[in-house]
């Protein structure tokens, strides 16, 4: 065996000689290649210090678990959130970033009844434009109303108000009438079985989604439209009136579109108007496509 290892050293010193000699003529682009690793892995060296550490180090500080916590009960503070906006007329949906839904559900779970027409007057004023840039670019054919009635609401005060409002409550009775598919969002169904004061945009609404709890929970605000301030109807105003002894004075669709009330022209009138477009064009849709895409594999 020992006179064996000096030859077999032979052999691999030759193979390597052999080896360097077949790629000496490829040494420069060898070396090229080298230098090129050895400064592309500092410069992803010197971005990954610069841009990416900072980062993950906040991402370390992230209260992970309480983030969790904060989606899970998301579904029913925001059903809740929603039922209490409705009873003060207002409408919201889950269109704006999840970061400033949670802020507001979880705004809406901590104040008095009282509070809301202040808080969500000014989420409406703070995201008005970007509301209404996202509707005009999303339904082009109503762009034109849409914007005069927003210009009319921020520029023109007091009398802009008396235009912007009936122009967003039938731009949302347009839009509703369309995304659910009936003969007319905001009249009553001659067929329901639920109520004889549904209408049609709710029935639809609940039969649609009827298998679908969670995504019906995200439409509560819309399942009892006729039980609102807003859609009220004569023979309720009358009794609102009897139970908090003065005049019905809260926004309603049929005293607007009808002429009989000439003192809607409020700034709170005016986004609650919009609050309610805002909620059937941006909202609405979203749910709608996340119970089509959550039915379509049981489908399949």
């Amino acid at each position: 065996m020992s006179e064996q290892q000096p030859e077999a050293a032979l052999d691999i010193q030759d193979t390597a000689s052999r080896f360097v000699t077949t790629l000496q003529p490829y040494a420069p682009a060898i070396l090229s290649g080298l230098q090129f690793i050895t400064k592309a892995t500092q410069a992803f060296s010197d971005f990954f210090a610069r841009e990416i550490a900072p980062h993950l180090e906040t991402l370390a500080r992230i209260d992970w678990a309480e983030i969790t916590r904060r989606l899970n009960e998301l579904p029913a503070k925001s059903k809740a959130a929603m039922v209490l906006a409705s009873s003060k007329g207002w409408f919201f949906g889950w269109d704006q970033s999840l970061e400033d839904v949670l802020v507001l559900v979880e705004k809406m779970a901590q104040i008095d009844p009282s509070e809301v027409d202040e808080l969500l007057s000014q989420y409406y004023r703070d995201n008005l434009q970007s509301m209404a840039h996202s509707l005009t670019t999303q339904y082009s054919a109503r762009a034109a109303a849409i914007n005069a009635a927003v210009k009319a609401h921020s520029e023109l005060g007091g009398e802009g108000y008396y235009l912007s409002v009936p122009v967003f409550i039938a731009q949302a009775d347009g839009l509703l009438t369309d995304i659910t598919g009936v003969k007319s969002a905001l009249m009553q169904s001659r067929k329901s079985t639920y109520s004889p004061e549904e209408l049609q945009a709710s029935e639809a609404l609940r039969l649609r989604l009827q298998t679908d709890p969670e995504s019906l929970a995200l439409v509560t605000q819309f399942l009892n439209l006729h039980e609102h301030d807003l859609m009220k109807s004569a023979a309720k105003r009358v009794k609102v009136a009897e139970v908090i002894g003065h005049a019905f004075t809260a926004l309603n669709r049929h005293q607007v579109m009808h002429g009989e009330s000439s003192d809607y022209g409020t700034e709170m009138n005016s986004l609650k108007a919009f609050s309610l477009l805002a909620a059937v064009g941006l909202h609405l849709p979203l749910v709608l496509d996340r119970a089509d895409r959550s039915i379509k594999p049981e489908m399949g």
